[in-house]
């Protein structure tokens, strides 16, 4: 196998296992805030790998019998491990919102008592249930005149 072909094979391998280790969570959803990261992979190159090749060549060198050493730097492909940096899109809930499996739900500091959480720190109130938790009862008693 060549080397670009198992650098671009390493290179696919880990694009393959990105959709697993990026969020579950809908980038579609007004609750799920994101950013790009970066992140590393190892990968396996090809480069050009400089030696010196020895070559002969015909000189007057009757001591040599017309025979002369001579050098030139040659190149082969050899391989070698690189760091590549890679990004990737990290979601994860907004502000105020929790992971719920694969929604942001919203999240109140304080439990609606009576009632459901519809957005951060606000309760929705079930009827005849009031205040910021939903705990008072509304009284039902009717004005007098």
């Amino acid at each position: 196998m060549s080397s670009l072909c198992h650098s671009t094979l390493t290179l696919a391998l880990a694009l393959c296992f990105l959709p697993c280790i990026t969020s579950s969570l809908n980038l579609e959803d007004p609750n799920v805030c994101s950013h790009w990261e970066s992140y590393s992979v190892t990968v396996q190159e090809s480069y050009a790998h400089p030696f010196d090749q020895i070559y002969y060549t015909s000189c007057s060198d009757i001591l040599n019998w017309f025979k002369c050493t001579r050098h030139r730097v040659s190149y082969r492909t050899a391989n070698r491990r690189a760091t590549k940096t890679m990004y990737r899109r990290k979601s994860q809930c907004c502000p105020g919102f929790n992971e719920n499996g694969e929604i942001c739900a919203p999240h109140c500091a304080e439990s609606c008592v009576h009632g459901r959480c519809i957005a951060p720190n606000t309760c929705q109130c079930e009827p005849g249930w009031g205040g910021s938790n939903c705990s008072s009862g509304k009284s039902s008693s009717c004005c007098c005149l």
